[in-house]
């Protein structure tokens, strides 16, 4: 009985030690974290006419060109308007509209415009023809460029159009084929506006 007692308490010795080594084994233990900051935006697009120029509102959205007092054949002659892409995102050019502050009045339906963009027609024709909202295509880089050029005019006069109408198709620089403004006319002041609408 005796022998049994001691065997029974050096078992327990034997296994009291265990515990107290298996809680004694340290786990050593780490982590990493990566971090990554998001900025939606901004996208910014701003105007810029020639180098030297007159214009009003030179680097915002909103670009004044010189105003135009106009013969019955004339020409505003093909102005350059640089688009600057002053944002954080690439800008995406998606829509494009021709546009005029009295729509319905006679000198509205007697002007004709010319817009070009990357050697392409946008749109040739009457004012009042090219009041709508069309889809175009470019994608102006981070600090990078675009141009078109623009040419409001009447009767038989030099444009980067010339002849041409179809949208999309080459422009060919030459003569235009548009009437020239008639008496109905007279007196009669709008405005001709370019927006270019942009995604990112």
């Amino acid at each position: 009985m005796k022998f049994r007692f001691l065997a029974m308490i050096g078992v327990m010795s034997l296994a009291g030690l265990g515990l107290v080594g298996a809680g004694a084994h340290a786990i050593f233990t780490t982590s990493t974290t990566s971090t990554q900051n998001i900025t939606a935006g901004p996208l910014s697009v701003v105007l810029y006419g020639p180098t030297g120029n007159n214009w009003g509102g030179n680097g915002t959205t909103s670009l004044t060109l010189p105003a135009v007092v106009a013969a019955s054949s004339f020409t505003t002659g093909d102005q350059v308007v640089t688009m600057y892409n002053n944002g954080a995102i690439p800008a995406s050019e998606i829509t494009e509209a021709i546009g005029t502050n009295y729509p319905a009045s006679a000198l509205a339906g007697e002007l004709a415009v010319c817009e070009v963009s990357s050697g392409v027609v946008i749109y040739n024709g009457p004012l009042s023809g090219g009041l709508y909202t069309q889809a175009i295509a470019g994608t102006i880089a981070v600090g990078g460029t675009d141009t078109y050029t623009i040419n409001v005019y009447a009767g038989s006069e030099t444009t980067a159009c010339g002849a041409v109408t179809g949208v999309g198709s080459t422009a060919v620089a030459g003569t235009s084929t548009a009437p020239a403004l008639d008496n109905s006319v007279e007196g009669e002041s709008l405005n001709v506006t370019v927006t270019v609408g942009y995604s990112g």
